[in-house]
C-alpha cells in the first residue's frame, strides 16, 4: 500500500494592496516575482516576504494581457495593443510600441527570443483574422513579418520550444528548423511553426485541431499539452511523419472529470504538518484545474502532474496512476488555514495563477482576492509522480540513505551550510534574503526527508 499523500499548509501569504486578482506569476531576471492583474501595470513582489516592492507602470493604457520573461528581458502585452519591454531596475518602459494591423489590435499572448532580437505577438481576432506578428526589437515600428492564417480566433498561447535537436531524431533528407514556435487558440488548433520563416505556408510544421477551445498550452520532454476552457487536458507527442516532416501524434486526452468536482479525504494523520489552530477539515472538493505542472513530475507513460483547486483556496497536487478512472490520484494536499493576528495562511478565494520554482522547491499562487501565497515543498515527503521506477522505495518504506539522490526530483536544491544558494553569480541583482520561510534551508529539510519516503506502489 502506498503511503498517504503529503499535506502542508501555506508557508506565508500577503494581500497585494489595491490589486485584486493575480492572473499570472513569473520570475523576473533579478529573482523577484512579477504579478499580472486585470490592470495596466505589473506588481513586483519579494519571493521571501511576498510583499509588493514596486510596480511597472506607465507603458499601457489598457489591462495587461500577457507577460513573458526571456534572459534579462521582461515583456508585456496589453488590450490597448501596447507591447512593452521593461527596465526592472528603473521601473519604467525601455521599449514601447503598438501591435498594428492597419490599426492597433489587442494583444493576447507573447513569446520572446532576446538572442534573436525577436518579440512575437499574438492578437485577438479582428475582422475575421487573428495574427502572429514578428517584431525585430531593434526596429519595432512595423512587423518584420506576420502569420495571419495559422489560427482563426484569439491566440491564447505562444512559446518557443528548445532547439529541435534536443527532442527529435536527425534526418539528413529533411532538416528541421532550429527553433519552433508553439501556438494555440480558441479555434481549437495547436500548431508548431518555424519562428524564422516569413512565408506562412512554409512556416507551419505541424498542426492538430483538438475540437475544443484551448485556454493554455505548453511543452515538456518532446510533448506538448493543451488545456481547454472546460478544464480537460490533451497531450500530443512531437514526432516524425512518413514524409520526414514533423507531426503532432499520439493524442492522449484526460477529461475534466479527472480534475473537477471530486471529493478527497484528507490524511487522518500526517507526520509532516501541524495544522493551524481551528482547522478541522477532513475533506476537500475540487472545483477547477489550477494548472498543468510537468515540472513537478511525469508518470511512467508521460502524463504530467496537475494541481486542482477549491473555491476556498485549497489545492490538491495530482499524479496519473494509470488505474481506472479517475486515474489522477492525490500526491499532496496544499491547504489554506485561518489567518492569525500576525500571519496570513493561504487563500480564501479561487486560485487563478501558479508558478513552480523548481530550483528552490517552492510553489507560488495568486487568487481572486489578491492574495499571493508561498508553499515550501522542501519539508514535505517526495511527491509521488506516477512512475513506479521513481516512486518505488524498495518495499521497506525507507529510502536508501547511501544513495546519491540520483532518483530525486529535479527540484532538489543544493545549498551550503548556511542555507544560502550555492550559485551567487549575479551579486548586483536586487534580491531579497535567500534564507527564509519559503526559500532556503533546503539542505536541512532534504536530510530530514530521507526518513520519510513513500511506500511502493
Amino acid at each position: 500500500m502506498p503511503a498517504q499523500p503529503s499535506m502542508a499548509y501555506a508557508t506565508l501569504s500577503q494581500t497585494i494592496p489595491s490589486a485584486p486578482y493575480i492572473l499570472s506569476i513569473l520570475p523576473s531576471p533579478s529573482g523577484h516575482l512579477i504579478l499580472r492583474h486585470p490592470a495596466p501595470y505589473l506588481t513586483i513582489a519579494d519571493p521571501q516576504t511576498l510583499q509588493a516592492i514596486g510596480v511597472l507602470q506607465g507603458g499601457h493604457t489598457g489591462n495587461v494581457s500577457d507577460v513573458v520573461v526571456d534572459e534579462q528581458a521582461i515583456w508585456s502585452g496589453g488590450k490597448d495593443g501596447g507591447v512593452v519591454r521593461w527596465d526592472e531596475r528603473e521601473r519604467k518602459a525601455a521599449i514601447n510600441f503598438k501591435a498594428n494591423v492597419r490599426k492597433a489590435v489587442p494583444v493576447t499572448s507573447l513569446a520572446a527570443s532576446e538572442s534573436d532580437h525577436l518579440i512575437i505577438v499574438g492578437t485577438e481576432v479582428v475582422s475575421s483574422e487573428s495574427h502572429i506578428l514578428f517584431y525585430d526589437t531593434r526596429n519595432p515600428k512595423t512587423p518584420a513579418y506576420s502569420h495571419s492564417s495559422t489560427h482563426s480566433d484569439d491566440i491564447t498561447h505562444l512559446s518557443l520550444l528548445p532547439p529541435t535537436s534536443t527532442f527529435t531524431s536527425a534526418s539528413s533528407s529533411t532538416p528541421l528548423p532550429l527553433r519552433l514556435l508553439l501556438s494555440a487558440s480558441t479555434d481549437g488548433l495547436i500548431a508548431l511553426s518555424d519562428m524564422r520563416e516569413s512565408d506562412e505556408d512554409e512556416a507551419v510544421q505541424a498542426a492538430e485541431n483538438w475540437g475544443q477551445s484551448i485556454a493554455s498550452a505548453g511543452y515538456f520532454g518532446g510533448k506538448v499539452w493543451g488545456r481547454s476552457d472546460m478544464d480537460s487536458v490533451a497531450v500530443w507527442t512531437i514526432g516524425r511523419a512518413e514524409d520526414e516532416g514533423l507531426e503532432l501524434g499520439g493524442l492522449v486526452e484526460y477529461p475534466s472529470e479527472e480534475f473537477k468536482f471530486r471529493t478527497y479525504d484528507l490524511p487522518a494523520t500526517n507526520a509532516n504538518v501541524v495544522g493551524p489552530a481551528g482547522v478541522k477539515k477532513d475533506k476537500v472538493r475540487s472545483d477547477y484545474l489550477v494548472d498543468v505542472v510537468p515540472t513537478l513530475g511525469l508518470s511512467k507513460g508521460g502524463a504530467p502532474m496537475t494541481i486542482v483547486g477549491t473555491n476556498e483556496g485549497d489545492m490538491v497536487v495530482q499524479h496519473y496512476s494509470g488505474s481506472a478512472a479517475p486515474a489522477y490520484k492525490p500526491s499532496a494536499f496544499l491547504l489554506s488555514g485561518p489567518d492569525t493576528a500576525t500571519q496570513k495562511r493561504g487563500h480564501k478565494d479561487v486560485i487563478r495563477s501558479l508558478y513552480h520554482d523548481v530550483r528552490n522547491e517552492a510553489i507560488y499562487t495568486g487568487s481572486e482576492d489578491g492574495a499571493l501565497a508561498g508553499w515550501s515543498l522542501a519539508g514535505m515527503d517526495k511527491l509521488r509522480i506516477g512512475n513506479p521506477e521513481v516512486d518505488d522505495d524498495g518495499g521497506d518504506g525507507r529510502e536508501d540513505v547511501d544513495s546519491d539522490d540520483e532518483g530525486d526530483e529535479e527540484s532538489e536544491i543544493e545549498t551550503d551550510e548556511s542555507g544560502m544558494d550555492v550559485d551567487d553569480e549575479d551579486e548586483e541583482t536586487e534580491e531579497g534574503p535567500r534564507d527564509g520561510p519559503i526559500l532556503g534551508r533546503g539542505a536541512e529539510r532534504r536530510e530530514k526527508r530521507k526518513d520519510k519516503r513513500h511506500q511502493p506502489y
